[in-house]
């Protein structure tokens, strides 16, 4: 194992700062060459920054919709993206601040290689194939961005290791505070990096003096962090934990590594677990003993993470691309000149290949969704749209790309929808109290009935369907509070089409449909 912050053979700044820009700008390629990427969350997000940078005046959802600031551990994009887009527009302003996420996931791993080894060699090329990752692909937008500044700030701290000042303290308390309310749960895995790595530089020096120098060096920038959520960040109704170890460790595997949305590289995963393995096995790759622990850490924490904490979901997909981007960035060849340009040339293709494969799987959803703003934008104001997907026109393709595609609406012409998120501890904007119970409450109520359920839901008939009672319970009676229905159906053979829903525009991969009130409307 390679131990101390080697300071040889440095390659020149400008050098390594532009090969790092390189891969940046290759990696976010795929963002600019669609109208929008087609992650699952991008639409919500999408709407939510369009309503804070119009503070939700405009008359069309203003009955809908309000601005209730508060100090929620979850705003890098409602503060960054709507003050960007007074400047360059809603679309290009998220587009930027995704690529900002990318490039720290790119930059962040070989800022904590350099600041490791003292040069930026050919590892942090293998780490950057992490930054596509389940949390990039969903959407999980604020997370993504937070790790990302996480690694940054990561890598300056091992860079100040054994030599940090007062005004750096501050420094670093400052970035922390910013990563809290950018993303709570980045904030803890930056916190566990630095009390582990703190930890490490402790095994090899022991002594109690030392010991609370390290420990309250690593409590200070996080005091803030600690006060805000204790005192300021505003209680929510969901909570619990959820672990699903067994039923989601096949998920946790894939979440490290996605070349587009639902598709995990195992080939690539698996070649680079043999390089890995292989050039431990053979004394070609050695890791810097001062990142053992962190790595040990992180690894455990990536096993075991519940799926839900805190009402959101998916908390177990979090961690595994952090794992294996720090992995990489933790070591460093021992190979001749040859044989690292080699993997220089190697991993460079890769990346490459890596980001054709994401924009030509992202082009493929242009169409579609471009096809659905055009409609939406014919449509009259303040409408209230209910999206539906049709399973056996879906048949086994994924249609987590389209469960928020109806709030593109809500942007224009100005609608209403119930899976924008609004939820008290993770969210500013809010629904209006008369729309509450007919909106998802939760993120567990997050996602859209299929076509087969509208009947039951029509005749709030609860039957044996556990979906309608704990997803769709504020659906329940539908036909009375919802104008239009947004059936996702792609172009599969479709399933029969309830007598409540009357066709007014039918499109390649959805249609829009009335939705017709019964007599039970009237007797409520």
């Amino acid at each position: 194992m390679n131990g101390g912050n080697g300071t040889t053979g440095r390659a020149p700044f400008d050098r390594d700062a532009v090969g790092i820009l390189v891969v940046a700008v290759l990696l976010a390629l795929p963002l600019w060459c669609v109208w929008v990427p087609p992650m699952p969350d991008y639409p919500a997000h999408l709407a939510s920054y369009y309503l804070i940078s119009t503070g939700a005046k405009a008359p069309a959802v203003s009955s809908f919709y309000s601005i209730q600031w508060a100090f929620i551990p979850n705003l890098a994009g409602e503060i960054l993206v709507p003050l960007l887009s007074h400047l360059v527009g809603l679309d290009i302003a998220a587009k930027l601040f995704i690529t900002a996420g990318v490039a720290m996931w790119v930059a962040g791993p070989a800022f904590i290689h350099r600041a490791l080894f003292g040069r930026i060699g050919v590892m942090p090329l293998f780490a950057a194939m992490f930054a596509y990752n389940a949390n990039f692909t969903w959407g999980f937008l604020n997370y993504y961005f937070a790790m990302g500044a996480a690694f940054v700030v990561f890598a300056a701290w091992i860079a100040t290791d054994g030599r940090r000042t007062g005004r750096q303290l501050l420094g670093f308390t400052l970035a922390v505070t910013a990563i809290y309310f950018s993303h709570l749960f980045a904030t803890a895995t930056l916190l566990l990096l630095l009390a582990c790595y703190e930890f490490g530089g402790l095994l090899q020096t022991w002594s109690w003096r030392e010991g609370m120098r390290r420990g309250v060096s690593v409590a200070i920038p996080f005091v803030p962090a600690v006060f805000a959520f204790l005192f300021l960040k505003p209680r929510g109704e969901g909570g619990g934990v959820a672990f699903n170890l067994l039923d989601r460790a096949l998920d946790r595997l894939e979440a490290a590594l996605q070349l587009s949305y639902d598709h995990p590289s195992y080939v690539l995963l698996a070649l680079l677990a043999i390089l890995f393995a292989a050039g431990i096995w053979r004394g070609w790759i050695g890791v810097h003993r001062r990142m053992i622990l962190p790595l040990i850490a992180l690894a455990l924490a990536a096993a075991f993470a519940p799926e839900w904490a805190m009402g959101g979901w998916g908390v177990d997909l979090r961690l595994p691309a952090v794992l294996g981007a720090l992995l990489f960035a933790a070591a460093e060849f021992r190979l001749e000149d040859s044989a690292r340009r080699a993997l220089a040339v190697g991993a460079s293709l890769i990346l490459v290949c890596n980001a054709v494969i994401l924009t030509s799987d992202w082009v493929s959803y242009d169409d579609g969704i471009a096809e659905f703003r055009s409609a939406a934008r014919s449509l009259k104001p303040r409408l209230k749209l209910l999206t539906v997907l049709d399973g056996d026109s879906i048949g086994f393709r994924s249609d987590q790309p389209y469960w928020h595609m109806a709030e593109y609406a809500i942007i224009d012409p100005g609608a209403f929808t119930p899976l924008l998120f609004t939820t008290r501890d993770q969210h500013v904007v809010r629904l209006n109290p008369a729309y509450r119970s007919i909106a998802a409450a939760s993120a567990q109520q997050g996602s859209p009935p299929d076509i087969d359920e509208l009947n039951d839901l029509a005749a709030r008939q609860i039957d044996q369907d556990e979906d309608i009672r704990n997803v769709f319970p504020y659906l329940m009676g539908f036909q009375c509070h919802y104008d239009m229905a947004v059936v996702i159906h792609l172009d599969g053979p479709r399933a029969g089409i309830p007598p409540m829903l009357r066709l007014r525009r039918e499109g390649r991969i959805f249609s829009l449909y009335d939705i017709l009130p019964d007599a039970s409307c009237g007797k409520r």
